[in-house]
């Protein structure tokens, strides 16, 4: 029965059928959130909408902080308990994080219960907000629990029942949410109540599920009280805390300096320059997540080489796919900027063009990071953080003051690779050997230059009149331009194709 969980697969089964369920069911996920807003929005009015996403912000703020990110740390101590055959750790820490959750939970939903009418006029400072605060205090405790059983699918990499009931939880709140708004019942209340009834079925599917599929790891086993057990616990969480809070401020230290020396109208330019910018980490984030659990797999069954090839294939094809999305954006950035946002934000994309080159350092960097994870260097993890946060700083303070915000860029970039460089060199210190394949890139970074070269001079001969027709030129630029990189890495697709031919 054993080996129902965590049984030995291929790289191949891992990240590609394992991988698919990721990313099938986030791209159904994806529209859900756009047609909640678009249903509401056009039934409420300004300050109602805003009440109910405030809240929710402030709920997701909440839970951040709720267990202090033990549960989180069940990511990596569950698969290396089971793989030991630690079976009582295993149990007795699946429970204590659904007691810590619940626990804290409850305190923080009373403590929102009460203060509701203080919060609605003092935070919030609407007369709306201290019912929908109620409704979301109950919907706060349920989320809780809910993460608790989302986070033990994710440490098993059981990635289809992980995002299925995600799937099934937002779009039971999109069909609550037309319900209301096509029989006329829709108002503030009702669209709340409308997320709590579907979390509820949301975790009322989870409890079924998990019951179902893994009554039978808990049921054999004895809950412990051991002080070792609860430290090692709770100190990978402290690091985790620490890892998030100096993420954060990191992530928001460039925005914040510009607004400090610069105009507010340069602040607006970065601030939109990182909403385009986030829509890479929307696609490969997902993926990127689930290194963490596979590394501790992969490490407490001393596969040490599946690890190295895993990090090898990721290093090669991510820096590249990247490269080739980053030349795309760089000579096409004025028009791409043109159809999104029209003349008044392409100062955001001249950003972008700058920055799309270096992409992939950060990308590496979420490699390593999530690999550093599942390795247990928490701790290591947040030290690199801290440095480059005070890298950035210094750079910021000495280059963004009465200059244009391409320095705020350029310091983030710099201090990224130092962060990649501090990571890969902690990786290795754990005998893990990543394999650079230097021919595969330089003979795509040739290619590519010869790409930009044609590419940049072809646009000197055309006219783009309308948005329409800038459009389709461009997807016809994008077609050719896919097709002559698949012809000049016709052997590596050959390869990619075989594996996933054997994989089935």
């Amino acid at each position: 029965m054993s080996k129902e969980l965590l049984k030995d697969e291929t790289l191949a089964e891992k990240l590609i059928k394992r991988g698919f369920w990721i990313y099938f069911f986030s791209f159904l996920i994806a529209p859900s959130g756009y047609i909640i807003k678009l249903l509401i929005s056009n039934d409420l009015s300004v300050e109602e909408v805003w009440v109910i996403y405030a809240i929710l912000w402030f709920i997701s703020i909440l839970w951040n902080y709720n267990d202090l990110w033990f549960t989180e740390s069940l990511k990596y101590f569950l698969p290396k308990f089971w793989i030991n055959k630690k079976y009582d750790e295993f149990k007795t820490s699946i429970f204590l994080a659904l007691w810590i959750q619940t626990f804290t939970a409850i305190l923080i939903a009373i403590w929102l219960w009460f203060g509701a009418d203080f919060l609605a006029q003092n935070y919030f400072h609407s007369v709306y907000a201290w019912n929908i605060l109620k409704v979301f205090t109950l919907f706060f405790i349920f989320f809780n629990i809910f993460n608790t059983f989302d986070t033990i699918f994710f440490a098993f990499q059981d990635t289809f029942a992980n995002k299925f009931i995600e799937f099934l939880r937002m779009w039971w709140i999109v069909i609550f949410v037309a319900i209301l708004f096509f029989t006329n019942y829709g108002s503030l209340l009702n669209y709340s109540i409308a997320w709590l009834v579907g979390m509820i079925i949301a975790l009322i599917l989870w409890s079924y599920y998990f019951f179902k599929k893994y009554r039978w790891t808990l049921d054999k086993w004895k809950l412990i009280y051991s002080k070792k057990l609860n430290k090692e616990i709770f100190s990978y969480a402290w690091w985790v805390v620490l890892a998030s809070q100096w993420w954060m401020i990191l992530g928001s230290l460039d925005l914040q300096m510009i607004v400090y020396f610069l105009w507010p109208q340069q602040a607006g330019f970065y601030t939109n320059y990182l909403s385009i910018l986030g829509i890479y980490s929307i696609l490969l984030w997902p993926i990127f997540l689930f290194l963490f659990p596979i590394t501790t797999e992969l490490i407490e069954k001393k596969q040490h080489w599946k690890l190295e090839l895993m990090m090898s294939i990721f290093y090669k094809y991510f820096v590249v796919i990247w490269w080739i999305i980053g030349l795309f954006f760089a000579i096409f950035w004025p028009y791409i900027a043109y159809i999104l946002f029209w003349e008044k934000f392409i100062p955001s994309w001249n950003l972008l063009q700058f920055s799309a080159w270096f992409i992939f350092v950060s990308i590496l960097i979420s490699i390593n990071f999530n690999v550093l994870a599942g390795l247990g260097k928490i701790k290591q993890r947040v030290k690199i953080i801290y440095v480059a946060a005070w890298l950035n700083f210094i750079l910021n303070w000495f280059l963004i003051q009465k200059i244009w915000i391409i320095w705020a860029v350029i310091a983030t970039i710099f201090s990224s690779f130092v962060m990649f460089i501090l990571s890969y060199f902690e990786i290795k210190k754990s005998d893990i050997k990543i394999n650079f394949d230097w021919l595969f890139y330089v003979k795509n970074l040739l290619i590519l230059g010869i790409l930009w070269i044609i590419f940049y001079f072809s646009l000197n001969y055309l006219n783009f009149e309308n948005r329409l027709e800038i459009l389709w030129k461009m997807f016809i630029f994008w077609i050719i331009y896919i097709i002559i990189l698949l012809v000049w890495n016709y052997k590596e697709v050959k390869i990619l194709i075989k594996q996933v031919k054997e994989m089935r």
